[in-house]
């Protein structure tokens, strides 16, 4: 541990006296950023700053503790945002008792074994003989978006993009909530050159899908499409957890100093219920956009002070790309799309399509960008 930079961290943010909890400090305003109307009803929360942060800390009686520990090569992500809910694999969006749920698509037993019986054939790329069977697999059971995808894999690889197209359209229109439906769109617009049209598929694919491998892998050995798929811009290198009594309140003294006050909400939202109360109407520790906006901005504030004064040795690159995003009013999509995904990858699908649509512009300014001269 490079005690050193832990006591710089400690005089700017955290002022180490002997009970561990942070003291305040003044810092410039957070960028602005909107909340989550679902969560926060008409009027929206004020976030504190990082010094109004530290002073609910320092008043407290909850023990907290601050460590310098080093972060996992990808962040702390993992730790505070596991995966709390299952993907399903065929998405059907019904409202149930007013709200959007996912649920699993119908199988049709008869379609389901034409589909089997014309795999082994597809993998021989025979696909004449496999596009029968799909297409036999389609008049069994019209409404089978996956039986349309699987006749559009069929003509695509047989180097006929148009009637593709026209399979994927279909599967789209019957059910516009599989993410690889629009992935499929896209890749036969952009083998009949219709690159715009190409890009917006690929957009609402990583709208309703942001982890999806396979687009990330297409992009990567696809380069003549002069696109990339950026990597993160909330890579958090500062965490709080419970260990007995106390909170731990963790930074990794080798990256931004924003984290440290990243970790500091992080902490406050842990051990202090009443907070979490003001800010979304229950004690009930659950995800909320609402946190992670505060704590974010709380990351910001000092990242972009820390710039001010010239202290940019351990700048995380990461920050200037989120400020910017927050520059533009997008942290909340963001935040929905690095997020909450990682919590409940299908979570967008229970979203309505202005929040959809604001994320997919979310999508085409700051993910699915053209590679030249893009920092990675």
């Amino acid at each position: 541990m490079n005690r050193s930079l832990i006591a710089a961290g400690c005089a700017l943010v955290l002022g180490c006296a002997s009970t561990q909890k942070p003291a305040p400090v003044s810092q410039p305003e957070a960028p602005q950023a909107r909340s989550a109307a679902t969560e926060s009803g008409p009027e929206q929360p004020r976030y504190l700053s990082p010094s109004e942060i530290a002073k609910r800390l320092e008043a407290s009686e909850v023990a907290y503790r601050v460590e310098g520990k080093d972060s996992p090569p990808g962040g702390w992500g993992d730790q505070l945002w596991p995966q709390r809910v299952q993907a399903v694999e065929f998405p059907r969006v019904v409202v149930e008792n007013g709200e959007r749920v996912v649920r699993e698509w119908p199988e049709n037993p008869a379609a389901r074994k034409l589909l089997d019986e014309a795999e082994p054939l597809f993998q021989a790329k025979k696909y004449e003989e496999a596009g029968k069977l799909y297409a036999r697999a389609t008049e069994v059971c019209p409404d089978c978006y996956m039986a349309w995808n699987f006749r559009g894999d069929a003509a695509y690889f047989a180097d006929d993009a148009a009637t593709g197209l026209e399979h994927y359209r279909k599967a789209t229109a019957l059910n516009p909530d599989d993410h690889r439906s629009w992935f499929f769109l896209g890749n036969a617009l952009a083998k009949l050159g219709r690159f715009d049209e190409a890009l917006d598929a690929w957009g609402m694919c990583l709208t309703l899908s942001p982890r999806y491998s396979v687009i990330r892998q297409f992009f990567q050995t696809h380069s003549h499409l002069g696109l990339v798929i950026r990597e993160d811009a909330i890579v958090p290198r500062g965490y709080a957890e419970r260990v007995g009594e106390e909170i731990s309140i963790q930074f990794d003294p080798n990256h931004d100093l924003g984290w440290f006050a990243f970790a500091n909400c992080k902490a406050l939202w842990l051990g202090e219920p009443s907070h979490r109360k003001e800010m979304t109407g229950t004690t009930e520790e659950h995800f909320t956009s609402v946190e992670e906006l505060e704590c974010l901005g709380a990351a910001l504030v000092v990242h972009e002070d820390q710039k001010a004064r010239g202290k940019t040795d351990a700048s995380d690159a990461t920050l200037d790309r989120l400020y910017g995003i927050a520059r533009d009013g997008m942290l909340l999509e963001a935040v929905l799309f690095e997020v909450a995904t990682r919590v409940h990858p299908q979570i967008v699908l229970t979203q309505d399509d202005t929040v959809r649509q604001r994320l997919k512009a979310y999508v085409l300014k700051h993910v699915l960008v053209p590679a030249g001269g893009v920092d990675l």
